[in-house]
């Protein structure tokens, strides 16, 4: 039932919240930047009742971490949820690197530009680098960007490789770099065969944030590496770490 009902929501709120979408896309055109903040407010409501209604309790560490200016935020994909957890526990307005194919999915692309998301062509590598210089763009004009490296949900706890590349849009704004590790989502749907969803636990941790200048040159030849492997460690940390929900 958890699961019908959280499919139920989401078609109601794609459909009844359609004139507020018009609404935004007409104040998009001479405001940009309102038009995210206003759609920000909107996905957050959005994606705080698909959480409570999904049971997912969430933990949230190292917030101090997420600096005032906008950053690219770069997490593990374990879940579908992944985004959910993300956008509301970082408060902060931010717009996701979408694969291109979800422009297919009725309604929803929508309400991802909304806040500002972007979608990449994974098989176009000029495609590729032209949604990457819009990511940067954005980034530059105040709007924080997520990407998730994997490129695909791994559905469990292991991560699979980094996509070297993935954090050019952060060397071309000049933006810090904020690793963020997700770990349970998994457990709330991917876990399980078929589309049935279970409540459960779910942790985020925002490491600190560094520059790519900054790193030693070693590192700067393989900056997602380096990431993946900051990630895997406040994993690792947040498993030994007593935590009260946030």
């Amino acid at each position: 039932m958890r699961s019908f009902f959280v499919g139920l929501f989401l078609a109601l709120f794609l459909i009844l919240f359609l004139p507020v979408h018009v609404i935004l896309w007409l104040i998009g055109k001479k405001n940009p930047r309102l038009r995210y903040a206003i759609g920000q407010k909107l996905i957050y409501f959005g994606f705080w009742c698909e959480l409570s209604i999904s049971g997912a309790k969430v933990t949230v560490i190292g917030k101090e971490n997420i600096p005032d200016t906008p950053v690219l935020f770069v997490s593990n994909h374990q879940s579908y949820f992944d985004i959910l957890v993300t956008h509301n526990s970082a408060k902060r307005p931010m717009g996701f690197v979408a694969k291109k194919e979800m422009e297919k999915y009725p309604l929803l692309p929508l309400y991802m530009r909304d806040i500002g998301c972007i979608f990449l062509n994974r098989t176009d590598p000029r495609e590729g680098v032209k949604t990457i210089q819009e990511g940067a763009r954005r980034i530059e004009a105040g709007h924080s960007m997520l990407i998730c490296p994997e490129g695909t949900r791994s559905k469990c706890d292991d991560m699979n490789e980094f996509k070297e590349g993935s954090l050019k849009m952060a060397e071309k704004a000049k933006a810090p770099v904020v690793p963020v590790a997700i770990i349970g989502t998994n457990r709330l749907l991917e876990c399980r065969p078929g589309f049935k969803i279970r409540k459960g636990k779910v942790t985020v941790v925002y490491g600190s944030p560094f520059m790519l200048s900054e790193l030693p040159p070693e590192y700067k030849r393989k900056p997602a590496a380096y990431t993946q492997n900051i990630i895997r460690n406040l994993m690792a940390e947040a498993a030994e770490t007593p935590m009260e929900r946030s």
